[in-house]
């Protein structure tokens, strides 16, 4: 195996034999650069051969410098792979990033290179494309790409083999000469060069008898070297005189000069350049196979072909631009997109620069600079520009510039689109969007208050905004036909006509009901329409020219008119703006009808709010009014039994005994009835208290009874919560005295319970269940599910309370569970009613009281009460506080 320092110089030999270093430009090479560019479309395309120190631009497109050092750029890619890199985009790959051709000039984004190699595999540079901006090539690209670079070394190998040729040329006739005296060695020596050529070679006498054969014409001829040796060419050819490498050889013989020509050679289906030289003693001639240029070329002729199909059929309009002599192809598409016949537009620059639109012109214009300048790698604008017929066209403008190697822009090639349909299109979408918005917001802003005059003021002036009207007014109607301006929205100059009751006596009396019946009325043009005069007079008082009018319509039918004058001209209303102005007429509508009902319900509350605290006032007085009599009754009752029991019969005894039960029984009654009254009007302020140290509070009142009856209370942990303490301890040993009251004949059992923690909005309430923190010794309560519960199970929603509070948005839901009687279904509700008595006194005594006491306790604190319970299996009230700032202790 070679060492790589034996590869490296044999690869320079191979470099060296071609003379292509510091040579001049050449056109071929320009071309196949200009070529590389224009398939890949990128700005920049090189020619690159590379020696010991340095990268040499053979022929260069795009880029200013013509030669780098070896050390920076992209080409050992091609050098490592031997054949197609890619590299989409230099700054997605870390091992470009800090390349110095990367991070400074030329800036390179996109790179493409093929290698150069030599029939015997030698790497002499690359082909390359680059651009400053990342893309991506087809596959059709990078093999048209490969392609270019054979017909690279082609040309290099044409450049080896002339000179060689010419030179064999010149020996081969000396030694011819000097035949007799020319040494064995001399003979091998020019063999040999002649055998070292790739392509075919072989000379021929003036009687066109085969005089030399090297082994590449051999094998073209498909015959041994022997075998050709001193035949005729013609036998060989089987070619008439007709031929043109007849015809072109005998003219070299004959003008003693050298002539190039291309044959197709049938046999081998290859095409051939053929270059004859003469000499002494007849003519040299070399073979060159172009079978694969031919091909190239036959590629980029279908390739024209296309194109040209694709300019006749495209739609868009294709030019093509001449930056130095400022010529402009047109195609006959871009010439018919603006209304020209093809004769009517000559290939100037300004056919094209005086058509756009004056407002545009400055702005593209400067896009094209910024192209030019590379600021931009493409040409996009969308301008108008000017159609014969005086009207303009909305054009979809791209180009792509094409720069010469010193940087300056040489041409720009470019199409043109008629997006006009679309543009009005997408304006009118925009301007459906506007309005789609701004009703949008003038709908809220007329929801946001059920204020009657504010929805009016407010309607009036974003319509007004909205339609860019001269006025705006809503005319309310009464049952006479005439109506009342009660909101106006006017620009200045223009009369105002707010306040002014209108009657307009040329309407038909029946065109309240047409409106009534949805009628929208739209008049473009006053002067013009199709009303009668005084109708028209009418309008014109007032400056209108064109006036729009619909209905708001609610539940009893029509309210009043929405209108919007245009006083300044005449204007064409659209289906739009109708719709527009009909579907916030509706809104008008529909809030008017809610701020109607909201004044009606807040009339509604006042009252109930006068009458319920007239009641509670009225049940004060009249309760403590009684107390001074119902005690000097009791007082005499008790003085007349101290004095007379002993002269009194056992009738007379009973019967002072019921009366003064009865007397005591009405003051509890009279007492328990004030606070019930005294609960909303003589409450304490909300304050932070202790839930667990309010039960304690409420255990200790108890304590004699819970004595009594042997009862056993637990609790779980309780929370804090803002709440009325000396009302929030009535509920708990209300319900914990009535767990003892209503008990079996084992001891009662109850326990204070936290159940869940409850989430509540204002529309759609939900109760998340949280895991019940029981104590350990006691059973774990139920879950609320009652049909008659008004807050329901955890995946119900839950009902906006009635209370004076706002609706909390946190809750403690508490359970008091007991062992006792229980209660039937059907008394479930009417328990919490006042006065409402399920058991004999004799029984069980009490006022009835107790429990509407409790609900109207916790609704004061914006909660719900309720109960489960089944007859014999005890009972369990649920009760609800909020939990407003407190935590659980």
């Amino acid at each position: 195996m070679k060492s790589p320092l034996t590869n490296e110089q044999a690869r320079l030999a191979a470099l060296r034999q071609y003379q292509i270093l510091d040579t001049e430009p050449e056109e071929i090479y320009d071309k196949l650069a200009q070529l590389a560019a224009f398939i890949c479309g990128t700005p920049i395309a090189l020619v690159n051969f590379i020696d010991e120190n340095r990268q040499w631009f053979k022929a260069k497109l795009g880029i200013d410098v013509s030669e780098m050092p070896r050390t920076v750029g992209l080409s050992y890619l091609c050098q490592e792979k031997q054949g197609v890199v890619v590299v989409p985009d230099t700054l997605a790959d870390d091992r470009f990033i800090h390349n110095p051709v990367v991070t400074s000039y030329p800036h390179v984004r996109f790179y493409a290179g093929v290698s150069l190699l030599t029939p015997d595999g030698h790497f002499l540079g690359t082909l390359c494309v680059i651009d400053r901006e990342p893309k991506q090539l087809t596959q059709a690209q990078i093999d048209a790409l490969e392609a270019l670079s054979h017909l690279v070394i082609s040309q290099l190998e044409l450049r080896r083999n002339i000179a060689d040729v010419a030179r064999i040329s010149e020996q081969l006739v000396n030694h011819e000469q000097a035949a007799r005296t020319a040494s064995e060695t001399a003979r091998e020596q020019i063999a040999n060069i002649l055998e070292s050529i790739t392509d075919a070679f072989f000379a021929i006498d003036q009687e066109w008898r085969f005089t030399y054969v090297n082994g590449q014409a051999a094998k073209l001829l498909q015959k041994s070297q022997d075998e050709l040796l001193g035949r005729s060419a013609w036998e060989v050819f089987c070619n008439t005189e007709d031929s043109l490498f007849y015809r072109e050889t005998r003219r070299a013989i004959a003008q003693k000069i050298s002539v190039e020509f291309e044959e197709f050679y049938p046999p081998l289906h290859k095409w051939f350049a053929v270059h004859v030289y003469p000499n002494k003693e007849g003519v040299s001639v070399y073979f060159q196979d172009i079978t694969e240029r031919c091909h190239t070329a036959a590629a980029l002729r279908e390739s024209e072909e296309r194109w040209q199909l694709a300019l006749n059929g495209n739609n868009d309009g294709i030019w093509d631009w001449n930056v130095k002599t400022n010529k402009v192809f047109f195609s006959t598409r871009w010439k018919q997109m603006l209304g020209y016949e093809d004769h009517e537009i000559t290939n100037n620059f300004d056919e094209w620069s005086k058509r756009v639109h004056p407002d545009d012109i400055d702005w593209v214009m400067e896009a094209i600079q910024d192209h030019f300048a590379n600021k931009t790698p493409y040409y996009v604008t969308e301008h108008r520009v000017l159609c014969k017929d005086g009207s303009y066209k909305w054009i979809l403008d791209r180009g792509q510039a094409l720069w010469d190697e010193a940087g300056n822009v040489v041409r720009m090639v470019g199409s043109h689109t008629d997006i006009t349909e679309s543009k009005r299109t997408e304006e009118e979408l925009k301007r459906q969007n506007l309005r789609s918005q701004l009703f949008a917001e003038i709908t809220l802003k007329i929801r946001e208050t059920l204020d009657v005059d504010e929805i009016l003021q407010t309607s009036v002036n974003e319509v007004q905004k909205l339609l860019q009207a001269d006025r705006v007014l809503i005319f309310r109607l009464w049952a006479d036909g005439s109506g009342t301006v009660v909101q106006e929205a006017v620009l200045p100059g223009w009369p105002v006509v707010l306040g002014q009751n209108i009657l307009d006596p040329c309407f038909a009396e029946d065109y309240v009901d047409k409106y009534r019946q949805g009628r929208v009325s739209a008049i473009f043009d006053i002067a013009k329409a199709n009303i009668q005069d005084c109708h028209r007079e009418f309008l014109q008082q007032f400056g209108v020219k064109a006036n729009l009018v619909v209905p708001i319509l609610n539940r009893d039918g029509i309210w009043g008119l929405l209108i919007a004058h245009q006083c300044t001209s005449p204007r064409h209303w659209n289906n739009s703006e109708l719709e527009l102005l009909q579907q916030l007429a509706n809104q008008i509508g529909i809030a008017l009808a809610q701020g109607q009902l909201l004044e009606l319900q807040t009339k509604q509350s006042q009252e109930l709010a006068r009458s319920n605290t007239e009641l509670e006032n009225f049940a004060y007085v009249a309760s403590h009014d009684l107390q001074e009599p119902l005690r000097m009754v009791t007082s005499y009752l008790q003085l007349l039994e101290r004095r007379y029991k002993s002269q009194l019969d056992s009738n007379a005894e009973q019967f002072i005994t019921y009366a003064v039960d009865g007397a005591r029984r009405m003051q509890t009654l009279i007492n328990d009835l004030l606070n019930y009254s005294r609960v909303t009007t003589r409450g304490q302020p909300f304050v932070s208290v202790d839930c667990g140290v309010i039960l304690q509070r409420a255990i200790a009142n108890l304590k004699i009874a819970i004595e009594e009856s042997g009862a056993v209370i637990t609790h779980d942990p309780l929370p804090t919560v803002m709440a009325d303490p000396t009302q929030l301890t009535q509920v708990l040993q209300n319900l914990i005295a009535n767990a003892i009251k209503f008990r079996r004949d084992a001891a009662p059992k109850i326990h204070i319970g936290l159940v869940e923690k409850s989430i509540v909005n204002s529309q759609q309430s939900t109760v998340n269940s949280q895991q019940s923190k029981q104590n350990p010794t006691s059973p774990s309560p139920p879950t609320p599910s009652s049909p008659h519960s008004p807050l329901p199970t955890p995946h119900s929603p839950l009902p906006t309370p009635h209370s004076p509070l706002p609706t909390p948005q946190k809750t403690w839901l508490f359970s008091v569970r007991d062992n006792g009687i229980g209660i039937e279904p059907q008394y479930v509700e009417r328990i919490f009613v006042i006065f409402q008595r399920l058991h004999s006194r004799s029984k069980y005594p009490g006022t009835g009281i107790g429990l509407a006491i409790c609900k109207k306790i916790i609704e004061r604190h914006g909660g719900h009460i309720w109960v489960e319970s089944e007859p014999g299996q005890g009972s369990t009230f649920y009760f609800t506080i909020p939990e407003q700032l407190g935590k659980q202790s």
